[in-house]
């Protein structure tokens, strides 16, 4: 397919069945939702890492001593951050998925979270002698969150819109009648939400541990080379045609990966190890390419217009800031480089995985900010060293492969900097 077909293949056809992808409700709501449990999962694990000090058992040294010591003599306090900032990280995508509906339909969200959080515990809790027992806060409850914090707004505003509310009068203040309104729609929601656990309780199961049933095999199937290498394709593929691709594909796949990243950081805490490679941890690896761009350009680089974009570009991709080249390159549309730009990318999945998969480096497993630069971030997010070497590997690779397509992009800049030259 000719350069300008395919263009017009993806202008016209793929583009706007992406665009109704990303534009239906549930997918915006979620991806705005996801993200709600981000800084809580941070935060836990730093307290993760305080807990269980990322080292060999027979290691000692002054630092690592005082570290263990450390986490002993804080073992309660380091034990209750990391609980609550991981493993309830399935109920903190509620509020961000109740916010982002409610956001969408222009109400307000108190009541709408109340009634969620109150169905999710109802749905998933039972009294076990005597006491409360709720589960499905951490990485298992996360699908169940994101659909009672989806479903559980949107029932009660239809019981609203079709005449379930109480008209409070005018001379009664908003804060007041905002709850008395609610107060008919809410008692049906929770009718509902009655039925739907006696309906699962038939079946001797809960709605998460139906919908983890239910999606098991794609959670089971995620982790894969092939599913790591589709990611890093598809979505290059459509930040060369101008698209989000992060965006795009993590509607899909960030539920499932965030899951993945906070069962492996459970296990870790648990004594054991990670064992899920494609997690939203790894999936920070897929995007240093961006980085080795930028370095193939200023190795080789003598137009105006590649020098200029890698000074722009060096900082920001740095801090894994990739617009500025994309855009300046550019990247998008620009079939001179496009086949080493998929190449490159794909190796940033490739090189981490396999490395993993062969016990060349721990599995990555705490959530860090992706601002951080990148050889320092791949060893955070391990808590091993060898992922410095892997990147470091990795990145010899990405930039030998770009050097010859940059410079022969290189002289055809110069060239057409030379003839306008000329023109002037």
């Amino acid at each position: 397919m000719a350069d300008g077909s395919m263009t017009t293949f993806m202008q016209e056809k793929v583009m706007p069945a992406v665009n109704k992808f990303t534009n239906f409700h549930f997918v915006r709501c979620m991806q705005k939702g996801i993200v709600a449990c981000t800084n809580a999962t941070m935060i836990g694990s730093i307290f993760m890492l305080l807990l269980i000090p990322p080292f060999p058992a027979d290691m000692t040294g002054a630092f690592v001593d005082a570290w263990r010591n450390f986490s002993a003599a804080n073992a309660g306090l380091l034990n209750l951050g990391y609980t609550l900032g991981t493993q309830f990280a399935g109920f903190y995508i509620i509020f961000g998925m109740v916010n982002a509906v409610c956001q969408e339909a222009k109400v307000p969200a108190v009541n709408n979270l109340v009634l969620s959080v109150l169905a999710f515990c109802f749905l998933h809790s039972s009294i076990v002698d005597g006491n409360l027992t709720i589960g499905f806060f951490g990485a298992q409850g996360m699908m169940a969150a994101i659909i009672v914090g989806y479903f559980i707004p949107l029932l009660n505003m239809w019981f609203k819109n079709h005449g379930l509310r109480i008209k409070m009068p005018d001379s009664v203040p908003p804060f007041v009648s905002e709850q008395l309104e609610d107060m008919i729609s809410s008692l049906m929601v929770m009718l509902f939400v009655v039925l739907v656990k006696l309906g699962f309780g038939a079946f001797g199961t809960t709605l998460g541990g139906f919908i983890n049933k239910l999606f098991g095999p794609l959670f089971s199937g995620s982790d894969t080379l092939f599913t790591v290498l589709a990611y890093c394709i598809i979505v290059r593929i459509l930040w060369f045609f101008g698209i989000h691709g992060n965006s795009v594909a993590g509607a899909v796949i960030n539920p499932i990966l965030s899951m993945s990243a906070v069962a492996n950081t459970e296990a870790v805490v648990a004594g054991g190890e990670p064992t899920i490679i494609f997690n939203s941890c790894f999936q920070q690896w897929t995007t240093q390419g961006i980085l080795f761009i930028v370095i193939a350009l200023l190795i080789v680089a003598k137009s105006e217009q590649l020098k200029a974009v890698s000074r722009i570009a060096l900082v920001p991709a740095l801090v894994n800031v990739g617009e500025p080249l994309t855009f300046g390159l550019p990247l998008v549309l620009n079939f001179d480089i496009f086949v080493p730009y998929l190449i490159v990318f794909a190796l940033c999945g490739f090189t981490p995985y396999m490395a993993c998969k062969m016990g060349l480096m721990r599995i990555p497993y705490v959530n860090v900010p992706f601002t951080i630069p990148a050889i320092i971030k791949v060893f955070l997010m391990s808590m091993d060293w060898r992922a410095i070497v892997v990147y470091l590997v990795n990145a010899v690779l990405c930039v030998g492969i770009m050097i010859p397509f940059i410079k022969k992009y290189d002289n055809k800049l110069l060239a057409e900097e030379a003839a306008s030259q000329e023109q002037a």
